[in-house]
């Protein structure tokens, strides 16, 4: 679940690219937004659960082809040891099948290599804030691509999850949240972590995509 930063805190990012020129490029270039600090440079599958464990980043810019193994791999890793740090996956291969498995490794947005600097950046600020901030079709293909899940997951949400599930497949935050709902910031917080667990879904992305798989918010 994504943490709510205050409006002078940073958030902490781990850099997880093989490529030298490009990890330096990404350190260097995020490092100048003034709400991001880049904690750490790592290379392989290995590194960045090591790494992950002793720097505690807020969240993860994860390649997805390493050394010793994909992204995906690493994030689930990853997300097994920091169920809160959000990771965002860089790749080159946009197929459906490539971002499923990503998506049902944990991962919570996905950022194309052929894209702009400035596309991660908004990713990153949006998954830091809360937002599910995929492309809508991307969200019906990966709808697609999931593994089959039983047509009674989701059955048991209650009204008030359901309102927040659909606010989420709508690109709301936490922020908006609270202020529509007129509720506190930890009782969302506990409503989104309802819905994942009653989903079986490890990042906010994943429960939108069950969801739309399964009926319970209208396809894009």
């Amino acid at each position: 679940m994504s943490q709510v930063l205050d409006d002078t805190a940073k958030a902490r990012v781990l850099v997880v690219e093989d490529h030298d020129l490009v990890a330096e490029s990404l350190r260097r270039a995020l490092s100048e937004e003034h709400d991001l600090e880049v904690v750490g440079v790592v290379d392989t599958v290995r590194a960045s659960v090591r790494a992950a464990v002793e720097l505690r980043p807020d969240i993860v810019v994860m390649d997805y082809r390493l050394p010793d193994g994909t992204g995906s791999e690493a994030t689930a890793l990853i997300k097994a040891e920091l169920p809160h740090t959000e990771v965002v996956m860089l790749t080159g291969q946009a197929t459906g099948a490539t971002l499923a498995e990503a998506l049902e490794a944990g991962c919570s947005g996905f950022v194309t290599k052929d894209g702009s600097f400035v596309d991660l950046v908004r990713t990153l600020r949006a998954v830091i804030a809360g937002e599910v901030r995929v492309p809508q079709h991307l969200v019906s293909e990966l709808a697609t691509q999931l593994r089959p899940r039983s047509p009674k997951l989701g059955s048991d949400l209650s009204a008030r999850e359901l309102e927040v599930l659909r606010m989420l497949a709508d690109g709301k935050s936490t922020a908006d949240m609270v202020e529509a709902l007129h509720l506190s910031i930890h009782t969302v917080r506990n409503h989104i972590r309802n819905i994942l667990a009653k989903l079986q879904a490890r990042s906010r992305l994943e429960a939108v995509a069950v969801a739309t798989r399964l009926g319970l918010v209208p396809h894009p």
